[in-house]
């Protein structure tokens, strides 16, 4: 007779196979921590925020008022680029 656990192994073994590309696709820098990178680089008004092409992209206006869009890389939270109208 088979022990329950010794079943259960390959269920897991597969769930595990198809949860691991859904854990990859999580970005180590969150929304939360986007908007406050975001916020400590000058964007004092945040319009809109959005993972497009593999990094967080915030746009939004400075202190003066100016447009402001920064590009955040998801895995280290680095600045990738900053564009001022």
């Amino acid at each position: 007779m088979k022990t329950p656990c010794r079943s259960l192994l390959p269920a897991l073994a597969l769930a595990t196979l198809f949860a691991a590309p859904v854990l990859a696709q999580t970005p180590a820098t969150g929304i939360d921590d986007a908007l406050r990178i975001a916020r400590d680089n000058g964007v004092a008004t945040i319009t809109k925020i959005e993972m497009d092409d593999g990094k967080w992209e915030v746009e939004g206006r400075n202190a003066a008022q100016q447009r402001i869009e920064i590009d955040i890389d998801p895995a280290s939270g680095k600045i990738l680029k900053t564009e001022t109208d």
